[in-house]
């Protein structure tokens, strides 16, 4: 487990993939528009620190690193977009946004990497969402 500052103005949810941005500030998962501003998926959000434990990141009003966020790496299940199958086990898989993972580094016909890599693809639950190792991410190259 690890302690972040939480960016100005974001609300992370209990179990979401947390991301950090470009200042390092941790944010939840989304789609980036250039491979310069690409998050880096760091964990699912276990905790506020300086704050009740078991409780959601809410810096919303709020200045960047106000509150923090713990992030845990482990294996974890995450809703998928029905693009990873049994053959993608074993290979990485990326964050689409905090609560959902996708096969693809990017949405169909864009250019660049828009989704930072969650991690290795573990199994396929039998209710279709995906076990991910946050342990083994690696990057694409865009």
């Amino acid at each position: 487990m690890r302690v972040y500052p939480v960016e100005a103005n974001t609300n992370i949810y209990l179990g979401g993939i947390v991301a950090l941005d470009a200042a390092g500030n941790a944010v939840p998962a989304s789609a980036t528009t250039t491979t310069a501003n690409a998050l880096k998926a760091i964990g699912r959000a276990e905790r506020v620190h300086n704050g009740i434990p078991g409780e959601n990141a809410i810096n919303n009003p709020g200045v960047a690193g106000a509150i923090s966020i713990v992030a845990r790496k482990g294996v974890f299940m995450f809703n998928q977009d029905n693009s990873i199958t049994a053959a993608q086990v074993g290979l990485q898989c990326f964050a689409l946004d905090d609560n959902t993972v996708t096969a693809t580094d990017r949405a169909s016909g864009a250019t660049v990497q828009q989704y930072a890599a969650a991690g290795q693809v573990v199994a396929i639950d039998p209710s279709g969402q995906v076990w991910v190792d946050f342990w083994h991410q690696a990057t694409v190259a865009a």
